[in-house]
């Protein structure tokens, strides 16, 4: 009987099969009919997966001990103040949301007309508004063009006036979407100690409005 593979082996097979696959999809000619297209594009989200399992698998092989300390000083005080942020694994990405809607309002809002200073004493110095980062100019990749189709032509289900944020799932986002959107902001989530599943459960949470703010250009608000 074989021995067990150990988490090392199985990356590395894990990879050398993604390789196989990706070499004979490239081999394979360019698709004619829709539905050649779309298996095409299935195959390569599910290739484009498996390397980021195994490439967030190896970042995190150093971190596990200290994650799983962590994760026991939580369980310890689940009722200690303070420590929302930690227990919520997109809580940083909620806060950014506030915060561009903040300075959203800022820019939007009318500003009463200063009065104007005596010629003695020199204007104060005019406060400069904050400017939002745009978002990066680049080509989208064939898999992130993929996901905003399926946005596109997705219709958020509503919220029920009684029904808790933490337990509304939007429709919006679906499994693999955590590895196409996962060299953005989600890495940092990965680097401590946070799950796949814990990721993909807080972004659920999040209203069309809210992911177009994160991510224009994947979660486009014109759905036609």
């Amino acid at each position: 009987m074989a021995a067990p593979l150990t988490p090392e082996q199985r990356r590395a097979h894990l990879r050398a099969y993604a390789d196989r696959m990706l070499r004979a999809l490239t081999a394979m000619d360019a698709p004619e009919t829709p539905d050649e297209v779309a298996k095409g594009v299935r195959t390569a989200l599910m290739i484009e997966r498996l390397y980021a399992r195994c490439d967030a698998s190896e970042t995190q092989a150093h971190r596990l001990p200290i994650a799983s300390v962590d994760n026991q000083k939580l369980k310890n005080t689940p009722d200690e103040p303070g420590h929302w942020l930690d227990r919520d694994p997109v809580g940083e990405l909620k806060a950014q949301i506030e915060r561009m809607r903040a300075a959203a309002r800022a820019r939007t809002e009318p500003h009463p007309e200063a009065k104007p200073q005596p010629a003695s004493v020199p204007p104060a110095e005019a406060k400069r508004e904050p400017r939002m980062p745009k978002p990066p100019s680049r080509p989208l990749t064939p898999q992130e063009a993929a996901l905003r189709e399926r946005v596109l032509n997705t219709v958020a289900i509503p919220r029920p006036q009684d029904a808790l944020l933490a337990y509304h799932d939007f429709g919006l986002i679906h499994d693999e979407d955590v590895e196409i959107i996962h060299g953005d902001r989600l890495s940092a989530f990965y680097a401590r100690g946070e799950t796949r599943e814990t990721i993909l459960k807080g972004l659920k949470q999040f209203s069309r409005a809210d992911l177009n703010l994160l991510w224009p250009d994947l979660f486009p608000l014109d759905t036609g």
